[in-house]
């Protein structure tokens, strides 16, 4: 499973991360910097994984997609209108930690064929573009309880003062529904 990873500089910490967690999944990965003459496609075999944020330089031209592309997600930046269309992954515990379901979700978009279905929560469909990523709690496409897009989806941290204990929730902006778990 050749995949190319491409980032913008300021973002090289997340990438060699997602590097990390992609090769954990069985995904053989090269890193390159964007830049302005990147065609993005190596060649026809291989994914191009490609780490969207803010860091992205809006001076650079869209990648065209000559080949299968994968966009991850590491904020709310919005996605390029040629990318926007495409199922990705939105790391919401942003860049510092990527769990290895979605490492091998990225590969599951980018190779469907050979890797098979995570659970996710809530209710995937064939139009669901966004797959959000929050850690121990799970990878979600909708809100369990209104099936709002996984974009209405936010991480929080909290403590439970009466039981002295860290929380980390998932929290519907549309619903208030939450689950959590112990940090």
């Amino acid at each position: 499973m050749h995949t190319r990873l491409l980032y913008q500089p300021p973002d090289e910490r997340a990438a060699f991360a997602l590097a990390d967690a992609l090769g954990r999944a069985g995904a053989d990965v090269v890193l390159g910097a964007w830049s302005a003459d990147a065609d993005g496609a190596p060649d026809q075999e291989a994914v191009v994984v490609l780490l969207w944020s803010a860091a992205w330089d809006r001076t650079l031209r869209e990648p065209v997609l000559s080949s299968a592309f994968v966009p991850v997600r590491l904020d709310d930046t919005p996605l390029p209108s040629v990318l926007a269309g495409l199922r990705h992954v939105r790391l919401a515990q942003g860049w510092g930690r990527v769990s290895d379901e979605a490492a091998a979700m990225v590969v599951r978009l980018g190779f469907p064929a050979l890797v098979p279905p995570l659970p996710v929560r809530g209710n995937p469909t064939e139009s669901t573009l966004v797959i959000s990523d929050f850690g121990p709690l799970g990878l979600f496409a909708t809100c369990p309880r209104c099936g709002g897009s996984s974009e209405r989806l936010r991480p929080y941290v909290t403590v439970d003062h009466q039981y002295d204990r860290a929380l980390r929730l998932v929290i519907c902006g549309a619903c208030d529904w939450q689950d959590g778990c112990e940090l």
